[in-house]
């Protein structure tokens, strides 16, 4: 059985991609520090970006796939890399 963890996912403007979970948690995703790297360089076409899809495991771009441990991931490296509180 696949446990489904992503409700919806959103590409928005400035390569921000809005990640609604099935908890109710909504993550905003900044792909901009991304766009130089191989894996995500097709998101700099706006039609690739505009295509993201989901099947409430993984987000597709096309031909890229992300898991939603991997966005988990990624959002934390730009929390660290901002020099974040998770809370005040």
């Amino acid at each position: 059985m696949d446990r489904k963890y992503i409700q919806s996912v959103k590409p928005l403007t400035d390569h921000v991609l809005q990640v609604d979970f099935i908890s109710g948690s909504r993550l905003l995703l900044d792909m901009k520090p991304y766009l130089d790297k191989f894996r995500f360089r097709s998101f700099s076409d706006p039609q690739v970006w505009n295509s993201a899809v989901t099947n409430g495991i993984f987000v597709r771009f096309g031909d890229v796939e992300m898991s939603h441990n991997e966005l988990f991931s990624m959002a934390e490296q730009e929390h660290h890399r901002k020099g974040g509180k998770w809370y005040e």
